[in-house]
């Protein structure tokens, strides 16, 4: 068993290119309103062709080896992603893993990304830290 974040975007397609270019998101599938398995029933759902092609039905992908999945709102309705956190917790004695997390975070803080908290020592562990993306999602981060 295991639990996966599903994720909602206005502009999930776009959200999915940024993980790829921000967060090196890997094994990403993608399954479009245009594909010939939804094609027919465009009018049903009340799309066009056009839009069609960027709306994402359901996606997954990984981030750091850990499964997402995301699909595009009805209509592109912006929602408040305000609360969707995500917390990698590594062991804080593994130099690799520190090094990944930090690696990680070092980039999504050149990328832009809102810092939330800085990856350093807390009372309660070595290595802690936080970064927001443009799409309001938290990714934070804690050493064991």
């Amino acid at each position: 068993m295991k639990n996966v974040q599903y994720f909602n975007f206005a502009d999930a397609l776009g959200a999915l290119k940024f993980y790829e270019e921000n967060f090196g998101a890997t094994e990403v599938e993608t399954a479009l309103a245009s594909d010939p398995m939804f094609k027919e029933n465009l009018d049903q759902m009340g799309m066009t062709e056009e839009e069609a092609e960027t709306f994402v039905m359901n996606a997954s992908f990984k981030i750091l080896d850990q499964p997402f999945m995301v699909s595009s709102t009805w209509g592109q309705k912006e929602i408040d992603n305000s609360g969707a956190i995500n917390v990698f917790t590594f062991d804080s004695s593994n130099e690799a893993e520190v090094q990944t997390i930090t690696d990680f975070y070092n980039k999504a803080v050149e990328a832009g990304f809102e810092v939330t908290m800085e990856l350093g020592p807390t009372e309660w562990s070595s290595h802690f830290g936080g970064v927001k993306d443009p799409y309001g999602v938290e990714w934070m981060f804690n050493g064991e």
